[in-house]
């Protein structure tokens, strides 16, 4: 066999002798050094047989695992920034809150306070002895 394209899901193999495509669930096969080792040997219609699906140069070059690897890990990696940012951004705007919240009812408190404080003043003055 002969190794066509990988799919992520599955890989197209043809058959070198009477080029009819197969595909190949991605358990079914290993990458190997000399291109995809099947679990079991794929057999095709015209007889062929085969246990492994070989890779030309042109298509190593074109597709390799390691660049597939390399874009998953990005993506990975974009959408956990991507989490990690509006973590920080919740708990920041939820800290923001409950300290005006804090200060607002401490101004209050405070305010209550002065209100007793000058009622008390003002009663006391206008109180005669």
């Amino acid at each position: 066999m002969k190794f066509i394209r990988d799919y992520r899901q599955f890989i197209e193999v043809g058959c070198t002798s009477c080029n009819r495509k197969h595909t190949v669930q991605t358990d079914n096969y290993t990458i190997s050094s000399q291109g995809y080792t099947f679990h079991s040997p794929i057999k095709c219609s015209c007889g062929h047989m085969a246990s492994i699906a070989e890779k030309d140069k042109r298509t190593w070059t074109i597709k390799t695992e390691k660049n597939e690897l390399m874009k998953r890990n990005k993506a990975t990696t974009i959408k956990l920034m991507l989490v990690i940012g509006f973590t920080i951004v919740f708990f920041a705007g939820e800290m923001f809150f409950v300290l005006n919240k804090q200060e607002a009812e401490q101004k209050s408190a405070q305010h209550e306070a002065e209100k007793e404080t000058s009622s008390l003043f003002a009663n006391h003055e206008n109180f005669e002895y």
